[in-house]
Parts: C-alpha cells; structure tokens; sequence
C-alpha cells in the first residue's frame, strides 16, 4: 500500500463522495499526487463499502460531499435550460450552415420540446380549479369529483377511439 498524505486521502473520499469510480480515482491520485496506489487501498476510503478501514474521521466529510453533491444541481451547466437552449441553437445555426434541413428541423423540435416544458417531470394539475378544494370535502364527495373529473378527461380525450354507428353506403 502507498503511504497517503492527508491531501491525497481527503481528495480520494470527496472523488468517492462524487460517484468517481475506483479506478477514476487511482488516475486522479496518479496525475495530482504523482503516487501510485491501487483500487483496494482506495475502496478503503469509501464507507459505503464493506472494506472500508480508513476510519470515522473520513465518513462525516464523506457524508458531507455526497450531501452537497447530490443538492447542488445549480453548478452541473446542462442542469440549466438556459444552457441547454444555447447548445440547441449553435447545432442549429451549424445545421442551417451545412444545409442540414432534416437536423435543423429536428433540433426545432427538441427547443420546442425543451421551452414546452415536454422533457420535464413537471405536471400541472390543479385540482382546485376544477371543482374547489378537496381538503373541505368529505371521503365520499372526494371520491365524487375525483370521478367526475376522470369522466372529464376521458370525454374531452382526442385520441379516445369509440365504435362506429354508421354505416356506409
């Protein structure tokens, strides 16, 4: 096993607090440290793992990291729709200079989608504006409206395919 500085053990659990893999961090120590260690002295570091020796000094920072990983989506660029739209636009740009119709048009089409709201986990349902506040009902008359607005939906429903009645001469 390589003898560590602080440094260098510190850089490895906040690599493993980030989801970098073994291996990853064995590169990462090599270039930054210039020492040579192997991926089972660096496994060591994680407290998710089962051969973890490096000692409880390691696992409130390793939390730590992780915590603040994982909530900070703010830093990650591709995050931001904002960011995302400019890359639309340059291979917009790129395929209308190359003449590119097919790509120009579909990458129309991921903006729309993208301003659309249509790539996102978001849905917007407002059930008070349907039929008022749900919390004043009781179980029965919530499970009244709760059909009525599944009938709604059902009848206003555009691709909803019902048998024909007529017939054709």
């Amino acid at each position: 096993m390589a003898d560590l500085p602080e440094e260098a053990k510190l850089s490895i659990v906040q690599a493993l607090a980030r989801f970098s893999s073994p291996a990853e961090v064995v590169v990462m120590i090599r270039e930054d440290f210039g020492i040579d260690t192997t991926i089972q002295q660096v496994r060591t570091y994680n407290p998710e793992h089962p051969k973890f020796e490096a000692g409880e000094k390691w696992r409130p920072i390793f939390e730590a990291v992780r915590k603040a990983y994982l909530e900070d989506v703010s830093s990650i660029p591709i995050a931001s729709q904002a960011f995302r739209l400019n890359v639309l636009q340059k291979h917009y740009d790129r395929a209308l200079r190359q003449g590119n119709l097919v790509l120009a048009n579909a990458t129309l089409e991921q903006a729309a989608k993208e301003v659309g709201g249509i790539l996102t986990n978001a849905r917007n349902v407002n059930v008070q504006q349907a039929r008022g506040s749900f919390r004043d009902l009781t179980s029965e008359e919530r499970r009244t409206a709760a059909a009525e607005l599944i009938r709604d939906a059902l009848s206003k429903d555009e691709y909803q395919t019902a048998p024909s009645t007529q017939v054709e001469q």
